[in-house]
C-alpha cells in the first residue's frame, strides 16, 4: 500500500480504516510485528532509545538523512530491521491488536508534555519533526503490506 501521511493525526485515521482489512505482509515480519515496531519507535522518543549512534553520526549523516526525509515527506528504509538494541518482537498478536498498540502509542505521544529523547540516528528532534517523521515511517512500513481477500 502506498499511502502518504502528513502527521500522526493522518496516521490515526488511516490505521482506523485498516482495522477492518485483512493485511498480509510482503516481508518476514507479520503485520502485527510491523505495527508494534512502529509503536516502539514512537515510545522510544519518550523513554529513550536502547542504543544510540555517536553525536558525530547524529550531527552529520543523521541530520542530513532526517532533513531529506522531512523535506520529501517520505522515506525508504530496510523494513526487516528493528530499532538498534531493541528486543525481538514475538509474532504473538493479531493485526488488529498491533494496530491498537500503535494507536495507543500515538495517543500517548500526541499528549506527551515531557522532554523528548534524541533519536538513535537523527539526534535531537522537535515534537513537530518527530510527528512528521513517525508518520512517514508508518507510511513506509504500510508499503510492506497488501490487502488480502
Amino acid at each position: 500500500m502506498d499511502i502518504n501521511l502528513l502527521n500522526l493525526e493522518d496516521s490515526k485515521k488511516e490505521l482506523l480504516k485498516l482495522r477492518e482489512e485483512n493485511l498480509i505482509s510482503k516481508g518476514k515480519l507479520s503485520a502485527y510485528q510491523i505495527f508494534v515496531h512502529c509503536a516502539k519507535t514512537i515510545e522510544y522518543s519518550m523513554i529513550g532509545y536502547p542504543k544510540i549512534k555517536s553525536k558525530f553520526i547524529q550531527h552529520t549523516a543523521g541530520k542530513l538523512m532526517i532533513h531529506k526525509f522531512l523535506k520529501k515527506g517520505y522515506m525508504r528504509h530496510n523494513l526487516e530491521v528493528d530499532v538498534l538494541g531493541s528486543s525481538f518482537i514475538e509474532d504473538n498478536g493479531t493485526t488488529d491488536e498491533g494496530i491498537e498498540i500503535l494507536l495507543e502509542t500515538i495517543r500517548k505521544f500526541l499528549t506527551y508534555k515531557g522532554r523528548l529523547q534524541p533519536h538513535f540516528f537523527f539526534g535531537e528532534l522537535t515534537k513537530e519533526e518527530y510527528d512528521k517523521y513517525f508518520s512517514i515511517h508508518i507510511a513506509n512500513h504500510l508499503s510492506g503490506l497488501i490487502k488480502g481477500e
